[in-house]
């Protein structure tokens, strides 16, 4: 799973199949060629962060 990239119709599936879905990867991919830390800039993720006390990392 990823915040920006939540590929419901797969979620469905696995839903509908008992399977579980589960994040392989941090957030973020700060020095990868292929990744940023552009994630912890999200909207959605500074409001849990903010309404749970927490970091956007964390």
């Amino acid at each position: 799973m990823n915040v920006a990239w939540q590929q419901g119709n797969l979620r469905k599936f696995c839903q509908n199949k008992g399977i579980h879905m589960s994040a392989w990867s941090p957030l973020g991919a700060n020095g990868a060629s292929w990744g940023s830390l552009a994630v912890m800039e999200s909207p959605i993720l500074k409001d849990i962060a903010i309404t749970t006390g927490k970091s956007v990392p964390q």
